[in-house]
């Protein structure tokens, strides 16, 4: 067992079982800030929200799985949601939430929310992702599943949040996210057409990353080995 990636999946789940609690218990935004008329969804409707659940099972599979055997079904389990799900979601929410809060903040977290929401939590659902992940890459060798598995996982995953926010605003009367409103009719398919070619996009970069990382450490670790057999065999022709 590596200590150092336990710690990993400790701090993951832990941050991420906070986050929920706090979001879902502790915070509360007054009506002028959330109307109660947009409540439809709950925090279901948040794609952030989502997200940190997915985090947090994915983190806790990941302590058990620390504690199984190298070919457990556990381990093979966590391989599938890491690649086809924890990794390019949460990839996904960060890049695009910063994205758009670099472009517009009023687009994805308007300022009126400032004082009312707390930035350690902001950074919690939208930042600490980034780093868990490409940590958990780093850390741990992955076996990735077939494109037609894992590829088919993240679009499912994908394209049926994308159909949710449209239930939300056919049943709700209202977007979850203000840049879609301010996009026109013409343009909301186009962008929701980019998020999931983002999403497929950060799928593809987690398995090249996965194999060039691994690859190369596995390479390193040949040519250690080797470099090891020669020294042993210059110290036994010395000693004869």
């Amino acid at each position: 067992m590596n200590p150092l990636l336990l710690t990993l999946h400790l701090l993951g789940s832990s941050s991420f079982a906070y986050a929920i609690y706090y979001d879902v218990y502790v915070l509360d935004l007054p009506e002028h800030i959330h109307s109660r008329r947009e409540s439809f969804g709950g925090q279901a409707k948040y794609l952030t929200f989502l997200n940190m659940c997915l985090q947090f099972i994915f983190f806790t599979l990941c302590i058990l799985a620390d504690f199984s055997g190298k070919k457990s079904k556990l381990k093979r389990i966590k391989d599938v949601v890491f690649a086809s799900a924890a990794f390019p979601i949460g990839v996904f929410v960060a890049v695009i939430f910063w994205g758009l809060y670099a472009l517009d903040r009023e687009l994805i977290f308007p300022q009126k929310l400032d004082g009312h929401f707390p930035d350690w939590l902001n950074h919690l659902m939208h930042t600490t992702v980034l780093p868990l992940q490409l940590g958990e890459l780093y850390l741990a060798s992955h076996v990735y599943p077939g494109r037609m598995l894992g590829g088919c996982l993240n679009s499912v995953l994908t394209v049926g949040y994308l159909v949710w926010l449209n239930v939300i605003f056919y049943y709700g009367g209202f977007w979850v996210y203000p840049v879609f409103k301010v996009l026109s009719a013409t343009m909301r398919p186009v962008f929701m057409m980019v998020c999931m070619a983002m999403g497929f996009a950060f799928y593809i970069l987690g398995e090249k990353l996965n194999d060039l990382i691994w690859e190369n450490k596995k390479n390193s670790n040949i040519v250690s080995s080797k470099a090891s057999q020669q020294k042993k065999l210059k110290k036994q022709r010395k000693e004869h």
